[in-house]
């Protein structure tokens, strides 16, 4: 059961991906180079796990939080979600 809703980003092209992942690996994570899969997130010694899934012809990204500390709320973890789409190109909702 996941932790938290599906959340949903437009305008994910190619580029805006490779820019996801850049992004990520300088956060010291790493997003699998696939249409879907998994990865986590380490913040504050507290685990965050994520899956995905990623239309590349209509340049949707589906996100969604699958498991989680307790004292971390899914509004929080959205926003830093949000902030790295939008600082790699990417619309939130």
């Amino acid at each position: 059961m996941a932790a938290c809703s599906t959340w949903t980003y437009k305008g994910i092209s190619s580029s805006v991906f490779r820019s996801l992942q850049a992004v990520g690996r300088k956060q010291g994570f790493t997003i699998p180079n696939a249409a879907s899969g998994k990865f986590t997130i380490s913040v504050a010694g507290m685990n965050v796990g994520f899956q995905y899934g990623w239309d590349t012809k209509a340049q949707v990204l589906l996100l969604q939080c699958e498991n989680k500390p307790m004292l971390l709320g899914c509004s929080t973890i959205k926003s830093f979600a949000d902030k790295i789409i939008a600082e790699s190109g990417g619309k939130i909702g």
